[in-house]
């Protein structure tokens, strides 16, 4: 039988990727290990973004689309980095999302610890992001419940846990915010480090208050909030000129759509669409006198089957004065009628008719 020998040098390497190791299992499944046991006033430190407030916090004292940090408990000191575990965001929401209510609707309070990277995030109030973000490589988190872009996405959570750990809201006697004693476990208020459960259901009822938001600034376009495949959306930014929204299927989050819409108050001829016209790929189809423009590539698996994660479509389309992509991964039978049906009346797939 031989002998292993290991240089010291090897012994080193070993010792210290088992540190490494054991160190990240106990930093990963922490959570904040003391709770207060009964409703504790919010001390917002030093603000960072587009908020002048610091002390104990009232409604009054935010404004829409701000932001804070604070510590929970509040007997964690402020400033410590060890303590990234009891590191909270306090966001007031903008208005478009409710957060000129004068209640504790308008507010969220969530862990500034990445699930993901573990590094500590920022809220954005710039036009057109308004999310949460950190300076590592993950996804953001929406404002208005914590869910990630790409929920279950993460090597550290389980598929259905796709959200940040929150803190619940309520108001005392003097009109102070103030936090209840959380459940800190992943189907409640969520695991510090680890994240925490949402249903599709909670991310649909979030996602309608984005369509809402949105319908109030453009004047056409009424796109649902869930996709006939199932996907949800997660993301939409929109000013009175322009719409760009996402979603994405809860189970197989390889699998997303997109729609871009421009006003351009124009009539564009098939020819005018542009070098898609040209591509190797492009086809040309009508429907209700409207030309759609088609780009995309499908690549079959064994059985001649569609993988939906190498297939891509884009439908392009003057509609009513607004310039239309429809982006979809799948198959094109599917991508064509979510076409249809979110911008011909429902129209069927026999109703489209291929010109070239």
């Amino acid at each position: 039988m031989k002998t292993i020998h290991l240089s010291k040098f090897s012994v080193f390497i070993i010792t210290i990727l088992i540190v490494a190791f054991v160190s990240f299992g106990v930093v990963v499944y922490s959570s904040p290990s003391s709770i207060s046991n009964q409703n504790e006033r919010i001390y917002l430190h030093t603000p960072f973004s587009n908020s002048d407030f610091n002390g104990y916090v009232k409604i009054e004292d935010m404004k829409p689309n701000s932001a804070g940090i604070f510590m929970y408990p509040s007997s964690v000191p402020y400033g410590d980095r060890a303590n990234a575990y009891q590191t909270f965001m306090l966001i007031r929401l903008p208005k478009i999302l409710g957060g000129d209510k004068n209640d504790t609707s308008s507010f969220r309070a969530y862990s500034a610890l990445d699930p993901t990277s573990h590094c500590l995030m920022k809220y954005w109030p710039q036009d057109g992001r308004q999310r949460i973000e950190d300076p590592c490589i993950s996804q953001p988190y929406r404002s208005i419940d914590g869910v990630s872009y790409n929920p279950g996405l993460t090597m550290i959570r389980a598929p259905t846990t796709g959200a940040l750990p929150k803190l619940d809201l309520d108001v005392d006697n003097q009109g102070y915010l103030v936090i209840k004693p959380p459940t800190w476990t992943e189907n409640k208020n969520g695991v510090v480090g680890i994240g925490r459960d949402v249903s599709k259901d909670e991310i649909l009822q979030s996602s309608k208050i984005l369509l809402n938001s949105c319908k109030n600034q453009m004047t056409w376009l009424a796109l649902p909030v869930e996709l006939q495949t199932g996907d949800v959306l997660i993301d939409m930014t929109c000013k009175s000129d322009h719409l760009n929204a996402v979603y994405t299927n809860t189970d197989y989050t390889y699998i997303s759509a997109r729609v871009d819409v421009t006003f351009c108050n124009c009539t564009k001829t098939p020819n005018e669409l542009g070098p898609w016209i040209n591509s190797e790929n492009g086809q040309l189809w009508n429907v209700s006198n409207t030309t759609i423009y088609v780009s995309g590539t499908a690549l079959q698996t064994d059985g001649n089957k569609i993988d939906p994660r190498y297939s891509e479509y884009t439908f392009r389309f003057i509609k009513n004065g607004y310039e239309v992509f429809f982006t979809d991964m799948g198959s094109f039978d599917d991508s064509a009628k979510e076409v249809l049906s979110d911008f011909f009346n429902d129209k069927n797939i026999s109703d489209l008719k291929r010109t070239a």
